[in-house]
């Protein structure tokens, strides 16, 4: 009896995950710095950028919402597309803080994330705009047939259900409490940044947010402190 697809990836996974740690510390020692780290990246492979994920394939395994083995102010820039959803409030402030720790300063982060407050104007206004979503929808073996439908692949589909959805105010919030100032939405695949321009593949919906990691002396004491009380 040939054993399920789920059983064999978690023991791929498990075969991977010490390999692919490995991986990302050999890329992260060699990288020119400070090095560019995305986050989620799946197979994605981009030029000067070191791919990170915790899928079972994964060439390079960070669990960004963990103590990442990421040496402080080494990474000039983080990008992950269509993953904090995927994640409760408290490991995505753990994501948050430790890609401000990571960055440099005057680092930038951006995210891609589905966007609720254009999902339920579109809802509301029943509009044209939405008539195209519910077929581009279809075209995307996402069943919908109502614009209630868009809700709801917004909040249930891919997994969304066991996540946390945004809109830009509660973006900006949590990014500023983690640290990062200079918080700014911007177009899909649009950046004043040419490091951050032509990064997004699902460009529906999407709401986008740049923000910069500013820091200061205070804040350096305060982290190298932290770092060597847990390591008592």
């Amino acid at each position: 009896m040939s054993l399920p697809k789920e059983t064999i990836k978690f023991a791929l996974a498990a075969a991977n995950r010490p390999v692919a740690r490995f991986r990302l510390s050999r890329a992260l020692t060699s990288a020119t710095s400070p090095c560019k780290i995305e986050i989620g990246a799946h197979r994605t492979r981009r030029p000067g950028w070191i791919g990170t994920d915790v899928s079972w394939c994964t060439r390079h395994y960070l669990d960004a919402t963990e103590r990442w083995p990421v040496p402080t102010s080494s990474a000039s820039h983080i990008y992950a597309d269509n993953v904090i959803e995927h994640l409760r409030m408290q490991p995505n402030r753990r994501l948050f803080r430790e890609a401000y720790r990571a960055l440099v300063p005057g680092g930038r982060i951006r995210l891609a994330t589905p966007d609720v407050e254009y999902l339920v104007e579109r809802y509301t206004k029943r509009d044209h705009e939405m008539r195209r979503l519910i077929a581009l929808s279809n075209t995307k073996n996402y069943e919908a047939h109502h614009p209630v439908d868009l809700l709801r692949v917004a909040f249930q589909e891919c997994g969304h259900h066991t996540g946390y959805l945004w809109d830009f105010q509660a973006l900006r919030d949590e990014l500023t409490l983690a640290g990062f100032t200079d918080v700014r939405r911007f177009e899909p695949r649009q950046s004043d940044d040419p490091d951050l321009r032509d990064m997004e593949i699902r460009e529906e919906f999407a709401l986008v947010v740049e923000a910069v990691a500013v820091k200061n002396p205070s804040w350096e004491r305060s982290t190298q402190q932290t770092v060597q009380g847990l390591a008592r």
